[in-house]
């Protein structure tokens, strides 16, 4: 399994540069891998584009571990549609996994990756 690292893009406050989600869904494709990861601060939205040939889950993987003991990625009880632009998120600190650098990121997984046409991950900065 295969994971892509995304950069979230971060939104300007006061909407002087607004965000146009079609145009960064159709510039970033998954490619030939299962999910992505990316850094969290607990602003952070993934927007997941489906084609129209196909549906998909969406598996965000839980970082914290329990005993040492992994927990199990949480899922919709439903897979997401095909034609679909549907967002993901935020996600608190229990999703995320430290890396040896001291980042946290979060991994998402697709159950069918070749139905996913885009997927970006948008930061909402905060407005102070």
């Amino acid at each position: 399994m295969t994971v892509l690292a995304l950069t979230p893009i971060e939104l300007t406050p006061g909407g002087g540069s607004p965000l146009d989600l079609l145009a960064e869904l159709t510039a970033s494709a998954l490619g030939s891998n299962t999910g992505i990861t990316f850094p969290n601060t607990g602003h952070e939205v993934v927007f997941v584009q489906t084609g129209s040939a196909g549906s998909t889950t969406v598996t965000s993987q839980i970082g914290t571990t329990i005993e040492g003991q992994t927990v199990p990625g949480v899922a919709p009880a439903s897979a997401q549609a095909a034609s679909k632009i549907l967002a993901y998120g935020p996600y608190p600190s229990a999703y995320d996994s430290p890396q040896s650098d001291g980042e946290e990121i979060v991994e998402v997984d697709f159950g069918t990756p070749a139905s996913v046409t885009g997927v970006i991950v948008v930061r909402q900065t905060g407005v102070y």
